[in-house]
């Protein structure tokens, strides 16, 4: 089954589309070719509109739509930041930071001085330094000049007092999980049961250099993007388990949109993000990607040309 938008006029001369469901799908073209425009401007309100929700904003973008009763959502994964404020971080956005908080409280030295897991946060009074707030940084407001941050004295930008510093976890101090390492800690996390798939995708999507504590506004467009894989990819395993507990129905695909998740990469990196694409779409998504990257583009033409002769070796088998 296809998906397509017919006659779109956003900027576009009347164009017809049509993009494999259950596929990955790569968009390229020349600067101002409309790439954009297709994938934003037409095909997300398009499919947003047939799932009623948006209904009848957008009509005027295209004339028909089909297909889009295969999928269940549409999400478009874009480079904008996942907060604003130094009080979000990877390990926040990701969703191991509670789990982290409670190991912490179940250690004997926790136990014994009646630290509980609010403790190890540096949102709540009690562990966190209040000389910065928990932020680990002091705002300098500069009269003509935009304002400024330096570490707080205090604390040395650790977000906590020297109390909550005390307590260890195998010899290692609770601000290791705020950044206080040139590694992003899920080497040490990573064997807590439900910590594991979330830093595990973290390092899959090349990310294992981050510091789990680096505040959310410092992280690249790249680096916010793929941390939103791996949300999307994590919440997938646990549709995945709920489904095998429930032995409900399978539910509908999910339509990912994304814009040159390439930038900046290093080719390394470019691999990785590329197992992660396969990864969605192995799960039964539809992955569509504006890409001028011809490692990407090269990889999405062997991938359908191989699907198109093992398309043709079972018809002439049937």
């Amino acid at each position: 089954m296809d998906r397509n938008p017919r006659r779109a006029r956003a900027h576009l001369k009347n164009v017809d589309a049509r993009f494999p469901v259950g596929r990955l799908s790569v968009i390229t073209g020349i600067s101002g070719s409309g790439k954009s425009t297709l994938m934003r401007s037409v095909l997300l309100p398009a499919v947003r509109e047939r799932l009623k929700k948006e209904r009848g904003k957008q009509r005027e973008l295209f004339s028909a739509i089909t297909g889009a009763e295969s999928f269940e959502t549409v999400y478009e994964v874009d480079q904008s930041p996942i907060g604003k404020t130094s009080r979000s971080t990877p390990a926040t956005y990701i969703k191991v930071f509670d789990e982290i908080r409670k190991l912490f409280g179940q250690l004997p030295v926790s136990r014994v001085r009646g630290y509980s897991p609010s403790r190890f946060s540096f949102n709540t009074e009690g562990g966190r330094c209040e000389t910065c707030s928990g932020q680990g940084a002091i705002k300098l407001e500069m009269s003509f000049l935009p304002s400024s941050y330096v570490p707080c004295e205090d604390c040395g930008g650790r977000r906590y007092n020297p109390q909550t510093l005390e307590v260890l976890y195998n010899e290692k101090r609770h601000r290791r999980r705020d950044g206080d390492d040139d590694r992003a800690g899920c080497e040490f996390f990573w064997r807590k049961p439900k910590n594991r798939a979330a830093l595990s995708l973290l390092v899959d999507t090349g990310l294992g250099y981050l510091k789990l504590g680096q505040p959310s506004p410092t992280l690249s467009g790249g680096e916010a993007q793929r941390l939103k894989l791996v949300t999307e990819l994590t919440r997938g395993i646990g549709r995945a388990q709920n489904e095998r507990i429930r032995k409900m129905r399978k539910p509908k695909s999910t339509l990912y949109l994304l814009e040159e998740p390439t930038i900046g990469l290093h080719m390394a990196d470019v691999e990785l993000l590329l197992k992660v694409l396969h990864r969605l779409v192995d799960e039964g998504n539809t992955v569509i990607v504006i890409e001028h990257n011809l490692s990407i583009i090269a990889k999405r033409i062997t991938s359908w040309t191989s699907g198109r002769r093992r398309a043709s070796r079972a018809e002439r088998s049937s």
